[in-house]
């Protein structure tokens, strides 16, 4: 079996993901679908933007594959499309490690080890992942480890309400949901977070964990305050407090508090993840499948089994080819964490598939078919991609 095409997907539909939780775009960017949020430094888009790959076989089989990509995915298209789909014509889809390690060397001299590189290789080793599957019969989950999990526990990312009445009622409503956990992310003053996170405790009661996200956004002391509070209040985790390349300061503050820090949405390799676990800068690996890709991803479980760390996979802006692959590697997993659930993008994420995902009392339900279980609905696809390009 052979590779004989590859199809890359410049994908934006037009659903605004509200990470601030209102429907404006403050702070556009001239000329794009880009603005920030007042309260952090880093670009949002408008839309739910993505880069979509479609790998076909000379036998037929076709395999999907997504590389997270929430603003600028022409830029990871562009690599498929210039050099890694013309670079992977004609090898072994059964391979995925070696097409992995193929890519990552076409560039890593020149520094390129990180960012859109390793999207763009990540789109690529799920669609293959799912070629994998589907040649030997068998969900991608079973590929790493027989009788995966069916079910398994979600919680929920996110209270996109402008007031707190607001987002203390959709907690109840989550919570009747009968899912396990909530994430909240915010960027305002310490105060003002630890107040929201005591209301939402007394909502939650022992029925549900809570979780905070900084999202890069606090100085040490700041964190240090929050941690503090945190480890009174028993939160689940502490997500990406501090600046995302210091880790001397997550090191810092993982040895200050009880509060397990989370840590992974910036990194993409099991290399990056490294130094991270050797120096202690993180008490949970949070691996994004759509960004390190399912040969990735292993490498950072089997990393992370080193030294005895938790893994809760982080999922942001994607479809749900992204959600199934990330599905996929939680379900192998003994005893998996509570796993990330974007609640109001679901919806739009299953619009991409013939058969949604399913979520059932809080829990993933497994999709079961060969490789990753979904059907893609390509007409769906092509009519929301402002590019595409086909290597044969």
């Amino acid at each position: 079996m052979k590779i004989q095409s590859v199809e890359v997907f410049v994908y934006k539909y037009d659903h605004h993901y509200q990470v601030g939780g209102h429907r404006g775009t403050p702070n556009r960017i001239s000329g794009t679908d880009y603005y920030l949020e007042p309260q952090w430094r880093h670009a949002y888009s408008r839309l739910t933007e993505s880069c979509l790959i479609k790998i076909t076989t000379d036998t037929g089989l076709i395999g999907w594959g997504e590389g997270q990509a929430p603003i600028v995915p022409e830029v990871p298209a562009s690599l498929i499309h210039k050099l890694f789909g013309p670079a992977i014509l004609g090898m072994d889809p059964r391979d995925p490690g070696a097409v992995y390690d193929k890519l990552y060397h076409l560039n890593f001299v020149r520094g390129h080890t990180t960012s859109y590189t390793i999207d763009a290789m990540a789109a690529i080793d799920i669609a293959l992942w799912d070629l994998k599957g589907k040649a030997e019969g068998l969900p991608v989950g079973e590929l790493f480890r027989r009788n995966c999990l069916q079910q398994f526990p979600l919680y929920v990312s996110g209270l996109r309400r402008k007031t707190l009445e607001e987002r203390l009622d959709l907690a109840q409503d989550i919570l009747e949901q009968g899912f396990r956990g909530i994430k909240i992310f915010k960027g305002v003053s310490v105060a003002s977070v630890i107040d929201e996170c005591e209301q939402l405790q007394k909502v939650l009661c022992e029925n549900a964990g809570l979780a905070f996200d900084a999202i890069c956004r606090y100085s040490n002391q700041e964190a240090l305050e929050l941690g503090e509070a945190f480890d009174r209040m028993q939160l689940m985790w502490f997500e990406s407090p501090l600046e995302p390349e210091d880790i001397k300061g997550h090191s810092e503050l993982v040895k200050s508090i009880r509060t397990p820090v989370a840590i992974g949405e910036p990194l993409r390799t099991v290399r990056q993840f490294e130094p991270w676990m050797q120096e202690k800068g993180m008490g949970i690996a949070q691996p994004d499948i759509v960004r390190c890709g399912i040969t990735g991803g292993h490498r950072i479980i089997s990393l992370a089994k080193q030294y005895n760390m938790d893994i809760t996979f982080h999922i942001g802006v994607c479809t749900s080819i992204g959600v199934a692959a990330s599905w996929h590697m939680a379900s192998q997993m003994i005893n998996p964490m509570i796993q990330e659930h974007q609640l109001e993008l679901f919806y739009t994420a299953n619009k991409i598939l013939q058969e949604p995902l399913k979520v059932y009392k809080g829990n993933a339900v497994l999709p079961l078919g060969n490789g990753l279980g979904i059907q893609v609905d390509e007409k769906f696809v092509r009519s929301h991609s402002t590019d595409i390009f086909k290597i044969q």
